[in-house]
């Protein structure tokens, strides 16, 4: 990440002069997932790019909030926050065995979504299916406001080769791809991109899901924004107020936050108010959760209490009717035979662990769950027996191009055949650009 975060310094993150029914200086946001269909119990792995905006402003975005919402309960069904590093943000988020087959609206938004009104939310139809079953019905749902009439995308100044080394494949085979970046003239260009390669019955059909249809078309034809009630105007993961018994506090109180074996020192403000941004509780996977506690006085005398403003948020994101059309998806043209086969395996449920009573905790001190740093995928080895049918086959949060503009990966497939589409997206020097290109693994 450290190459990556050092080209971000030099990287405008790109703002045109065609700008349609909104202030050309606003924040846009973009998340590119490595698909569009997905299995309970799947990852949805993702990169989150702040758009329109010099990098080194960045530092004031700490953390993208994501939720996956059910447009027929407008409730959000999950919900997770993750650290931005200088305008790009590494995600990755599990779907639940018990997540009902149908169509979700995945919503991101940063922590100053509040304090800037012309920041807009990012949204993206996520479909959930399972083979056998038909999905939760939506209707076609047309944006509450539309944004402009007429939007194209224009010409592009940058041409993006993608290369693989072969057009098929064999099953646990490497693929080794070439990314080059120029301008119109050949001139070399710097960017930051990640990678997809899925199976293409993973994808839409249509072709105007990438980054490029995102920034110039599909953000203004979102629905107006709306009017969102929180406690404070800054979002951050955690926030709270301290209190002495039941009464407010009059001065600043200390406290401490312990993670994985560091400890944070931090004050309220003279109201008892804190806040906890991400770089404060950025942690590696799997870490225990942190401790926060007050470290004044008498510490049986205080209390610390939490605000719920994401939560919050997140339910009044869920009223919104964001654009939708529904796409008809028979099992045939999602579901590869392997998986329709392993689908009809029986496989007994796992026992759950029993979970042993919460012990009653002082009120000086509480427990925080951290922001946990993305892991990376795993790919797939040609020295273990097991199958692998994980129809992403490749997923990179992050690669960044030389100055030559030159950019190469490598990837070993799984036991999957079928066609397969490597998937580019990113930013430049020279705006927002996407590639994709098809092969076969036989």
């Amino acid at each position: 990440m450290k190459n990556a975060t050092l080209l971000l310094l030099s990287i405008f993150l790109y703002a045109p002069c065609t700008a349609q029914n909104r202030d050309i200086n606003s924040t846009g946001l973009y998340i590119h997932t490595d698909k569009h269909v997905y299995t309970p119990t799947e990852k949805i792995w993702f990169t989150g790019y702040l758009l329109n905006i010099q990098a080194t402003d960045t530092l004031p975005y700490h953390t993208l909030f994501v939720a996956l919402i059910n447009p027929n309960t407008h409730k959000p069904v999950l919900n997770e926050r993750f650290a931005f590093d200088r305008g790009v943000c590494k995600g990755m988020l599990d779907l639940p065995d018990s997540l009902p087959a149908g169509d979700y609206a995945l919503v991101g938004y940063t922590n100053n979504y509040i304090a800037d009104n012309h920041e807009q939310e990012f949204q993206q139809w996520i479909s959930v299916r399972k083979p056998h079953q038909p999905p939760f019905k939506m209707k076609k749902t047309p944006a509450d406001t539309a944004r402009t009439a007429t939007l194209k995308i224009p010409d592009s100044n940058i041409c993006i080769q993608l290369e693989t080394d072969s057009a098929a494949y064999q099953q646990r085979g490497m693929v080794n791809c070439r990314v080059v970046l120029t301008d119109t003239t050949g001139k070399a260009i710097q960017g930051l991109f990640s990678v997809a390669c899925v199976c293409e019955k993973r994808l839409r059909k249509h072709d105007k899901w990438d980054i490029c249809h995102y920034y110039y078309i599909d953000q203004y034809r979102l629905p107006a924004s709306i009017d969102l009630s929180t406690a404070q105007q800054e979002l951050n993961p955690v926030s709270g107020f301290v209190t002495k018994g039941t009464k407010k506090v009059k001065k600043p109180i200390p406290m401490l936050l312990m993670k994985n074996n560091e400890m944070i020192t931090l004050k309220t403000n003279k109201d008892g108010i804190f806040c906890l941004n991400s770089y404060q509780l950025y942690t590696a996977s799997g870490q225990p959760d942190a401790i926060l506690s007050v470290v004044k006085g008498n510490q049986s005398e205080f209390k610390i209490n939490f605000l719920n403003d994401i939560e919050r948020v997140n339910y009044q994101l869920a009223k919104i009717n964001y654009p939708y059309t529904p796409e008809e998806m028979a099992d045939s043209t999602l579901f590869t035979p392997e998986e329709t086969t392993a689908a009809t395996v029986i496989t007994p449920a796992a026992a759950k662990p029993k979970i042993p009573a919460p012990q009653q905790e002082p009120g000086y001190v509480k427990k925080v769950k951290p922001v946990y740093q993305a892991p990376e995928f795993q790919q797939a080895s040609d020295t273990v027996t097991t199958r692998n049918y994980n129809t992403t086959q490749y997923w990179n949060h992050l690669i960044n191009t030389d100055e030559e503009g030159h950019a190469n990966f490598s990837f070993r497939l799984n036991d999957l055949p079928g066609v397969f589409v490597c998937v580019i997206q990113g930013i430049s020097t020279m705006g927002v650009f996407s590639k994709y290109l098809r092969f076969v693994v036989r």
